[in-house]
């Protein structure tokens, strides 16, 4: 009788959440699903933002994945870079989902590179290339002397530089992906590389801080607010992630991070706050050590911490292991493991993991040791569930038999519950339709 009124109480929980859901956003009720599944209800189908909410509760059926892919999806599809770079937002969005859904990732991250969209705006010179994304001119940057700021115009309007292309990617997010409309911008730091470039930048940091806190308070107070607040008004969105590479360790050391960086990022959140907007910025102190010799775990961690509170502005004593852009295929995988098992809390239990593809090794491989790679993953760090592959960025000339091996991987040595022996678990190399084959057969 235990167990029956246990099983009834499960289903009339699940049913009063499904049904107090149904009304809601598909994204909003994959999530309850998902919860739903780690909960116990593994009857519940899941899609991908199901299986993502389902691995920070717990275990999903096997670890999501999903990849920032927006150069390898307008190389595999052939779409013009004109089109898929500049003009049309809408046709991007739709080219990274099924270029998602080819390689059966979980959630499409529908947005190309975000470091230089407002610079753009404000009139930055660029390059523009004919066969990738366009890029700063880093050799004549808008802002060569602090006192350049007294002349831009930062009252930005849709019409200026590929604003327009911003609002209807946003609003494509919900029209094609079924997801919340999310504005995707270039953080304070970065924001002041592109503007001023990175050696210009670091010299005034050194030499001049009081122009660059000038620099920093102008785009914290005027331009990324005035910018997102246009994008909030053209399209409703209510959030926002701010990406900042240009901040990571060791392009920043961690003092660095915590004068220039965790400040303004916090700054910039209570004013987004203020207008209905909560804004979020990643990838500050990103661990990217290049030489494995320099390899250092304490740093390592303090770079996590860094991270989370560039992330939440709070005095967070722990943080979640994350690996991004680093040379993740040669970390130490023991050092994540350890991490969130140590700072493991009584509710939550082991902190979730966010594991990376590196975007050379990914490029390189070969297959097989791709393939390896996973697995290692998996059995280091993916055994008590709460694991996520993320793809940090896809080359664009990236061999596709590359990407499919590391989905069928993780989909074949992580799905639970997990095999004792990975070694034993039989694996065989995906075979797969070219893009374009696969795109007619859906139309």
């Amino acid at each position: 009788m235990g167990l029956r009124n246990k099983i009834l109480g499960m289903g009339l929980a699940a049913g009063a959440v499904m049904g107090a859901s149904a009304l809601a956003p598909s994204y909003v009720k994959s999530g309850v699903k998902g919860s739903l599944y780690a909960a116990g209800l593994k009857q519940i189908p899941l899609d991908g933002l199901g299986r993502i909410a389902a691995t920070i509760f717990g275990k999903a059926d096997h670890p999501p994945c999903f990849a920032q892919i927006h150069e390898h999806a307008q190389y595999v599809s052939g779409v013009s870079p004109r089109e898929f770079y500049l003009t049309d937002g809408r046709k991007m969005v739709k080219t990274i989902k099924l270029v998602n859904e080819w390689y059966g990732m979980d959630v499409p991250l529908a947005f190309t590179d975000s470091y230089n969209f407002e610079a753009e705006a404000l009139g930055a010179k660029m390059i523009y290339g004919d066969i990738d994304m366009p890029t700063i001119d880093f050799t004549q940057p808008l802002i060569a002397d602090i006192r350049d700021i007294g002349r831009i115009d930062t009252d930005f309007q849709p019409d200026w530089g590929r604003i327009r292309y911003i609002i209807d990617n946003v609003n494509a997010m919900k029209e094609i992906c079924g997801l919340p409309k999310l504005a995707i911008f270039c953080a304070p730091f970065s924001l002041a590389v592109g503007l001023r470039s990175y050696p210009k930048l670091i010299r005034d940091m050194r030499k001049d801080p009081k122009a660059a806190h000038e620099l920093f308070t102008w785009i914290t107070d005027k331009v990324l607010p005035r910018y997102l607040g246009l994008i909030k008004r053209e399209t409703g969105a209510r959030l926002a992630i701010g990406a900042d590479a240009w901040a990571a360790f060791p392009n920043l050391t961690l003092d660095m991070v915590e004068e220039w960086v965790i400040p303004y990022d916090t700054r910039l959140r209570r004013h987004m706050f203020r207008q209905g907007m909560a804004s979020f910025m990643i990838a500050a102190a990103d661990y990217c050590e290049e030489h494995v010799e320099k390899f250092d775990r304490d740093i390592m961690e303090a770079c996590w911490l860094a991270h989370v509170r560039s992330i939440v502005g709070a005095n967070r004593k722990t943080a979640i292991p994350i690996m991004a852009m680093g040379r993740t295929q040669d970390w130490p995988l023991e050092w994540l493991q350890d991490y969130a098992v140590r700072t493991s809390t009584p509710r939550y239990g082991k902190k979730a993991i966010v594991a990376s593809i590196n975007a050379r090794f990914v490029r390189e491989g070969p297959a097989e040791a791709i393939v390896d790679y996973v697995k290692r993953v998996i059995d280091v760090m993916g055994r008590e569930g709460k694991l996520i592959l993320f793809f940090a960025q896809i080359p664009a000339a990236t061999p596709p038999e590359h990407i499919h091996a590391a989905i069928a991987a993780l989909k074949t040595y992580g799905r639970y519950p997990i095999a004792e022996d990975l070694d034993q678990v039989e694996f065989e190399m995906p075979r797969f339709e070219p893009f374009q084959e696969w795109l007619s057969k859906r139309c």
